[in-house]
């Protein structure tokens, strides 16, 4: 019995005791606090690096429209978009380009992205002024990047691939002028 009163003195003593109630107060609110910081981290970091891509992409198309690269290749297209970009990271590596003619500009394509799991590239045929009509070509740039904070806030919740990377993707048309 004598235990039973110790006891229950206590917890009596602990539950009037407010000397520690800013720490669980802290501890309630810091988990919080730092998934916000870190989502706008990751979030800010995200949208810089998808704009970078976008700029990329548009600089090297327009490169293409106004005929400054005479016969570039896909890796030059390529090449110009990692250049324009800037700040993309390991970029001709993780920078995959689909060209593809389009004959119905409504149909539903799907960006193919590079599988860093295996280390194959995906065929992409594109022979600037090799056509007698002017056709309408679209480019596609899927670049994988890895989030800053993977585990933690807006990383966390990021639809990822097998190997922990997130697909940006960058689209631009341009029509294929015959050769002069």
């Amino acid at each position: 019995m004598p235990m039973l009163n110790r006891a229950t003195q206590f917890l009596q003593r602990f539950r009037r005791d407010e000397e520690a109630s800013a720490t669980i107060e802290f501890v309630m609110l810091v988990p919080l606090v730092m998934w916000i910081v870190f989502s706008v981290i990751e979030s800010g970091w995200l949208s810089t690096q998808q704009t970078m891509l976008n700029r990329g992409m548009n600089l090297a198309v327009r490169d293409l429209r106004l005929g400054r690269r005479p016969n570039p290749t896909a890796d030059d297209i390529k090449q110009d978009i990692c250049n324009y970009a800037g700040i993309l990271r390991n970029c001709m590596a993780n920078l995959t380009l689909e060209l593809v003619e389009i004959s119905d500009p409504i149909g539903g394509l799907t960006a193919v992205c590079v599988d860093r799991a295996s280390a194959i590239d995906p065929v992409v045929a594109f022979d600037a002024g090799s056509h007698l009509d002017q056709d309408i070509m679209v480019a596609r740039a899927c670049y994988i990047v890895d989030p800053l904070i993977p585990g933690a806030g807006f990383g966390a919740a990021l639809p990822k691939d097998p190997t922990g990377g997130f697909h940006m993707v960058a689209f631009s048309a341009f029509v294929n002028e015959p050769g002069a």
